[in-house]
């Protein structure tokens, strides 16, 4: 599963990359890629955050696809 920890691994491993690599374009894709997956990182932690803090959440039954799975089904 792709963790917010994973996310900011990636982008850190860019940056590493691209300061490796001269000015230019490849430097500067790896520099955007990186500020992507910081992104993706700040995304799913305030997700993570939203599902955490939900009513729902606090019964502990599974999710799929955002909808509660009715149990006996």
């Amino acid at each position: 599963m792709l963790t917010s920890a994973i996310c900011r691994e990636h982008a850190s491993k860019c940056v590493q990359t691209a300061e490796k690599l001269p000015p230019g374009a490849q430097r500067q894709m790896l520099l955007d890629l990186a500020d992507s997956w910081k992104s993706l990182a700040s995304d799913l932690e305030s997700s993570e955050a939203v599902l955490e803090s939900s009513p729902a959440n606090d019964r502990n039954e599974p999710y799929r696809f955002g909808s509660r799975i009715e149990s006996g089904r």
